[in-house]
């Protein structure tokens, strides 16, 4: 595929044609929706690294910096709660427990397609596929013996960009959630 690349330094445009090798085909149709797709996949990015550098937790980091981004109703302080035991592979097992960055996201999941159990558990079935395929393995502390604490933050990145990835695709609505219902209908 050969993508055109331009710069432009005051009234001078440079255009350089590069050939991209690229593993999957875009059809042209999609530019917008990839080009929204990527900036908010460099939003959620941007927000989980700064809580990552905050010394927030992967489980907590990756929640609250999808719904951040995304945009929640919820309060922060019930999202740092939703997350907080899944530190460390839940509750600090390491070696027992599943990753708190992808624990996270098959949260932020449900949070954001709160009407749709079943399509949830399909996308966490493939985020979870997802996951594995890129670290090996979903265990916190598989990942941390094989990497030190230096993977936390990828772990975060990859959980992150997958999930706004999969809510876009399913065209979930973002920044008006409620979590919880009283008689059957959202509150409001």
């Amino acid at each position: 595929m050969k993508k055109i690349l331009i710069s432009a330094i005051g009234m001078l445009a440079i255009v350089t044609v590069q050939e991209v090798k690229s593993q999957e085909h875009i059809p042209e149709t999609d530019i917008y929706q990839t080009e929204e797709r990527n900036d908010m996949m460099e939003k959620v990015r941007v927000e989980i690294i700064r809580l990552r550098e905050q010394n927030y937790s992967c489980s907590q980091a990756t929640l609250l910096g999808i719904c951040r981004t995304l945009g929640s109703n919820l309060p922060e302080q019930q999202i740092m709660a939703f997350s907080a035991g899944f530190r460390g592979g839940i509750g600090r097992s390491y070696n027992e427990g599943t990753c708190g960055a992808l624990s996270a996201g098959i949260m932020a999941l449900g949070i954001y397609l709160p009407d749709e159990n079943e399509k949830t558990i399909a996308l966490s079935k493939e985020l979870f596929d997802h996951f594995k395929q890129e670290n090996g393995t979903v265990i916190c502390g598989n990942i941390v013996q094989k990497y030190g604490f230096s993977r936390c933050t990828g772990c975060c990145l990859c959980i992150g960009n997958k999930v706004a990835e999969l809510l876009q695709r399913e065209k979930a609505q973002f920044g008006t959630v409620q979590m919880f219902r009283r008689n059957g209908r959202i509150n409001k």
